[in-house]
Formats: C-alpha cells, sequence, structure tokens
C-alpha cells in the first residue's frame, strides 16, 4: 500500500510540474455497484446474498506543455462483499490504473509508463488484443466495462496522413489478476475446494487444495514483451495489422501431492496424503493478426482474425499425476532422479470474428459471430473441442432527449449452448449522477453447465449509481 501510494504521488507531482506554463484537467468518479444473487439461484449457497458491494473513487489527471503531456490515474475502492473472506486488507485497496509521460511531434511520438491499448474491433471479445493482461479477479471487473490491465512499457509512434504505426516494449510482465485469494467467490471457479485422491485399498480420500507458486518470467532485459501495430486508413475501409511477442497471462498449472508422515517409519510407501498442491508457470507466446471495419452508410462491417503458432494448452490434471507417478516409480527402480514431466503441449490456434454494427436514429445494434480452432489432437488436454464458437448480440435505445438508455447484451456459446445475458436501465438525473438497474444472468448449457453456465449460481440483479466530474 506504501509503494502504490508513493508512486501515485511521484506522478502527481509530475504531472503538475507540467502545469506550470500548460494547462491540467482533472476529472473522475465516484462509482458504487451493489448486486445480490438472483432468486433461481441455489437457496443454499446464492439466493438473496449479496454478490457485489463495491463502492470507488477514481481520479484522473492530465496535464500538457506545447508537445508533452503526462497522465495520472488511480482509484481507491471498497469491497463490502470479500472484507470478510480477507481478500483485501479491511476491504479497502488502492490501485495505479495508468502512469505516463508523452511527447508527439508532427510525425513521431513516444509514451513511457504504466499505460494501456486496446487492440482490434470486436467488442467484448479478445481476438488481437493480447497487449495488456485481463483482470478476472472479481465479478465486477468482469464485468465491467474496462477489464483490462495496464502494462509497464515504452511506446513509439510514427503518424502519417493516412496511417499509424505503433511499437511497444515491454520489459516488466503484468500477469492476468486472477480470483485465486482465499475468501474471493469466484475462486472455486479457477481452483477447486479440494480432489478426491484414490489410495491403496480402493479408497478415495478428500484432500484439501493450496494454491503454491506461479513463477512469473525472471526479470531481465532478455524477457521482454514486443507489440507493433499498423493501421491505415483509406476512403473505403480502415484496416490494422498486429504483431506480438511476449508471455501468455495465465499460467500453466502443475499438480503436486505432499505427504504426511510415513504410518511404518523409515518405510515412505506407508505415507498418506496430505495436500493437493496447484502450482504454475508462464509460457511464451506469439501472435499475428489483423483486421477491417467497412462503413456502408448506417451500418459498419468488422472482421478480425489471429494466429497464434505453437502456443502453449494445458494438459489434463489426471495426465499430469498419472505421468509423475510413473516417473516416479521408474526412477526409484533405476535409482535415478525422476525427470522432468511436460505440464503443457503445443499446437497452432486460429481465431476470427464477424461483426456488424447499424445504428439508426436513437438504436444501436451490434451482432458478432467469433470462433478459434485448435489444430492436432486434443485428447491429453483439459481442452475439449478443436472447434469453439459463439454469438454476441447488443441492443440500445436511448429515449427521454437520451438521458434514458435501454440495452440488452448477451453472448451465446455454440458448443454447449450456454449463455449470459446482461439487460440494463441508465438513466441520467444530471450531467453528473447516473443511476441504474441492471443484472447479470447466467445460463448453463443443454448437456453441460459450459464456460457462461459454470457461473449459474452468481446469477445477480445490481444496482449501481455514479458522479462523474
Amino acid at each position: 500500500m506504501k509503494k502504490i501510494l508513493l508512486i501515485t504521488m511521484l506522478g502527481i507531482l509530475t504531472v503538475a510540474g507540467l502545469t506550470a506554463e500548460g494547462g491540467a484537467e482533472f476529472s473522475g468518479d465516484i462509482e458504487t455497484l451493489w448486486g445480490v444473487g438472483a432468486p433461481w439461484t441455489d437457496n443454499d449457497t446464492s439466493a438473496g446474498r449479496f454478490t457485489l458491494g463495491n463502492t470507488a473513487f477514481t481520479g484522473k489527471l492530465d496535464a500538457y506543455y506545447g508537445n508533452s503531456s503526462a497522465y495520472a490515474e488511480a482509484t481507491f475502492s471498497y469491497d463490502a462483499v470479500n472484507k470478510a473472506g480477507g481478500n483485501l486488507s479491511n476491504g479497502f485497496d488502492l490501485s495505479l490504473g495508468e502512469l505516463w509521460l508523452d511527447y508527439t511531434d508532427s510525425f513521431w511520438g513516444v509514451r513511457i509508463g504504466r499505460q494501456k491499448a486496446a487492440w482490434g474491433k470486436a467488442d467484448g471479445i479478445d481476438i488481437t488484443n493480447v497487449l495488456c493482461p485481463s483482470d478476472m479477479s472479481s465479478l465486477a471487473a468482469m464485468t465491467g466495462d474496462d477489464s483490462k490491465l495496464a502494462v509497464d512499457a515504452i511506446r513509439f509512434s510514427l503518424n502519417g496522413n493516412q496511417f499509424t504505426a505503433d511499437a511497444y516494449w515491454i520489459p516488466f510482465f503484468t500477469p492476468a489478476a486472477l480470483p485465486i485469494n482465499e475468501g474471493n467467490s469466484l475462486r472455486k471457479f479457477v481452483i477447486p475446494v479440494s480432489v478426491d485422491f484414490l489410495v491403496d485399498g480402493g479408497k478415495n480420500i478428500s484432500l484439501p487444495v493450496k494454491i503454491g507458486n506461479l513463477e512469473n518470467p525472471e526479470l531481465g532485459i532478455w524477457n521482454g514483451e514486443y507489440g507493433l501495430k499498423f493501421s491505415g486508413y483509406f476512403s473505403a475501409f480502415d484496416l490494422s495489422l498486429y504483431g506480438f511477442y511476449g508471455w501468455d497471462d495465465t499460467p500453466i498449472l502443475d499438480y503436486s501431492i505432499t505427504y504426511g508422515e510415513p504410518s511404518v517409519p523409515g518405510n515412505p510407501v506407508t505415507a498418506m496424503p496430505k495436500t493437493f498442491v496447484v502450482s504454475g508457470k508462464y509460457e511464451r507466446m506469439a501472435m499475428i493478426g489483423a483486421d477491417a471495419a467497412l462503413p456502408i452508410g448506417e451500418t459498419v462491417i468488422r472482421l478480425e482474425g489471429a494466429f497464434f503458432p505453437q502456443r502453449h494448452f494445458q494438459k489434463k490434471a489426471e495426465k499430469i499425476m498419472n505421468e509423475k507417478v510413473t516417473e516416479a516409480a521408474k526412477s526409484a527402480a533405476e535409482g535415478t532422479s525422476p525427470a522432468e514431466i511436460r505440464i503443457s503441449e503445443q499446437r497452432n490456434q486460429l481465431f476470427a470474428l464477424a461483426g456488424i454494427d447499424w445504428m439508426p436514429s436513437g438504436w444501436t445494434i451490434t451482432a458478432q459471430y467469433y470462433c478459434d480452432y485448435v489444430f492436432g489432437e486434443l485428447e491429453t488436454l483439459e481442452r475439449k473441442n478443436a472447434y469453439q464458437h459463439g454469438a454476441t448480440l447488443s441492443i440500445s435505445k436511448s429515449l427521454v432527449n437520451e438521458t434514458l438508455e435501454l440495452s440488452l447484451a448477451g453472448v451465446l456459446g455454440l458448443n454447449d449452448f450456454d449463455s449470459m445475458l446482461s439487460p440494463s436501465i441508465n438513466y441520467s438525473l444530471s450531467d453528473q449522477i447516473n443511476v441504474g438497474l441492471k443484472a447479470f444472468i447466467f445460463i448453463p448449457g443443454l448437456e453441460r453447465d459450459g464456460k457462461y453456465g459454470a457461473y449459474k449460481d452468481l446469477s445477480s440483479i445490481c444496482l449501481n449509481a455514479k458522479f462523474s466530474f
């Protein structure tokens, strides 16, 4: 906390230094979001219980002088739901959103510091948008409008009349924020509370799960990440090309078992399993991609695609554990050290998306179809389907002099036919105050819960209010 406060203060002082002969704008918002489990969720664990209780203050300071500018953004928040579970210190959290310095000339520019960048033209679906990691640490973060974390980077830009080019060097790795802290209501969707383990005699015992070390890449100049974006703007369409070489922001998991004391002293075979340990590491990843937007009257057609060569995919837990047991028995018989077991397999992966935006008077309608395909055999992998696809739909309408907005957003997984729906009503009491009522409804598939159906007991009805200045 003290470190974040110090960095924030230094950032504010740096930005303020530019305001002596230039200009500065301070803005921000106070927002609260409360959610309660929907009546149709599980009565014992979810229905009527609070799923969201977030209140946050976000401050933004934007300063400029000539060709120079600086930006600072920080959020101070309170999480009333996860407070009891110890997810945050007394429920409070201070996070640094962005903090950068920028110099822009007529043809070139450079930006240094903690910054965000959104790649691609997809709405709510990540295809080429791999530069910034995702925030999956809470339901509020996952369902928010901005679920991406900033990265510490140097961005060098070239700007022409019909093109822009951005090159990124990211020396420090930032992983995705995962809900793995004790007490986090989403932890059970990532890591089970316990696992069953078969011991001698055919008896199943339940082992508690412990989170081990998630090994970040070594901090070294050779371990940086690199990104390149080139965009062209033409009379009939826009086109962007992307390249990325860095680290996958979610870890590949490894599994092991700790044992208690042997029941027969000196005989390790008689030791009983004690804990199931989940650890992990991050692997290298490369991506090349492109997107295009073609406006036709009130309609815009969007296309986007990305190719990931030899990406690492998670092996099944059972496969990893069986290979470790086999290797341990072999090494014990031969009197050698056990060989390292691979916890991932590499496969080529292809993503694609096609979307359409229609914006008649007062309406905004967006529809998308997306898919991804993994080449090769999947027998040893956690992934069930080589071809995964889905569709999204978003409809919104402005009424009462654009002070009232009605909207409905949804996503449908076409493998399991699971879905998520989010209807909402927002009303602007004034230019500064906005209040709303929304819901997040997770619907399981026909035969399996699926990606979205797994959260069925987190379906919530929410009240939100926001003051902006």
